[in-house]
């Protein structure tokens, strides 16, 4: 601990006014990217209301802490006030969070304590993980300052939970299957599932020529193409090939069924970019728990 403050001169972060554009970058990246972001408040406590001449010297000190204990991916910085700071927490959810706080208030807390300082404070703090790229940075800010507000106890860590409510997504599921009756119990299948945050939007097709030829699949939605390598046409070999040459070919998650069950075929079909391989005849469950696990990872 000896290298953590050693002067109480002013420590260079951001300002709340600096955070909003970066705010805003990070949470377009929640949705688009799936990336986590978590917002952690801070609030020190002076006991001695009487040393106000001591306050800016402790504010100084925590700052140099802060900075020493946050990682270069998260962003430190001063709220409005003294000695209140937030961080934001990139790639991070909220029980990573929490254990953040754990960690800086037992630092803070133990005798081998850092702060050159006689003045007795506590700490307070607020964790917000935002899940919804709806979420508007001056709301965050007003919600600490009401939750802050309610906190009675040194060193309670309170979590904000009303900015975690993810926004509907919208995925495409495509069925490429000859076979009418057998396209229709796959489309029944996946129309049953219930999938939070997902909003499923179905459609099946004859034979890869009729998938091509519409427009439903170039739209920029995550699709999911459950097909036949054999069909009509154009069979799910020359459909696969077709949509791993988009540019935009990420967007796709591919099922393959087929008959074909050599290490040879399946090889292949995983290396032409298949991300399921579905040996026919298959149960269906296990197919439910398979597409489950698809939007578990979405």
């Amino acid at each position: 601990m000896d290298t953590l403050i050693k002067t109480t001169q002013k420590v260079d972060i951001l300002k709340e006014s600096d955070i909003p554009p970066f705010f805003d970058v990070l949470k377009a990246n929640i949705i688009r990217s799936h990336m986590e972001l978590t917002v952690i408040f801070l609030k020190a406590t002076v006991s001695n209301s009487q040393k106000n001449s001591m306050i800016e010297d402790l504010e100084e000190q925590i700052a140099h802490f802060l900075v020493s204990e946050v990682r270069n991916t998260d962003m430190l910085f001063r709220l409005e006030g003294s000695l209140r700071w937030g961080i934001l927490l990139t790639q991070n959810g909220e029980e990573e969070g929490n254990a953040f706080l754990k960690r800086i208030f037992q630092l803070v807390k133990s005798k081998d304590s850092p702060f050159k300082i006689d003045l007795a404070f506590t700490l307070q703090g607020i964790i917000a993980e935002v899940k919804n790229d709806q979420v508007i940075f001056e709301d965050l800010i007003g919600k600490q300052f009401d939750v802050f507000s309610q906190l009675t106890e040194p060193w309670e860590i309170e979590k904000v939970t009303s900015f975690k409510t993810q926004p509907m997504e919208r995925v495409k599921v495509s069925i490429l299957e000859e076979n009418v009756i057998f396209g229709e119990v796959l489309e029944l299948t996946v129309q049953k599932m219930v999938v939070d945050h997902f909003q499923l939007e179905t459609k099946v097709f004859s034979d890869g020529h009729e998938f091509l030829q519409s427009d439903w699949y170039l739209s920029g939605h995550t699709h999911i193409v459950i097909m036949n390598d054999i069909l009509p046409r154009k069979n799910g070999l020359n459909v696969l090939h077709t949509l791993r040459q988009m540019a935009n070919q990420k967007k796709f998650i591919i099922y393959m069924m087929t008959n074909r069950k050599s290490q040879g075929d399946m090889i292949y079909a995983y290396e032409s970019g298949v991300d399921e391989y579905l040996i026919k005849p298959f149960d269906l469950n296990l197919f439910q728990a398979q597409l489950k696990r698809t939007f578990a990872r979405l």
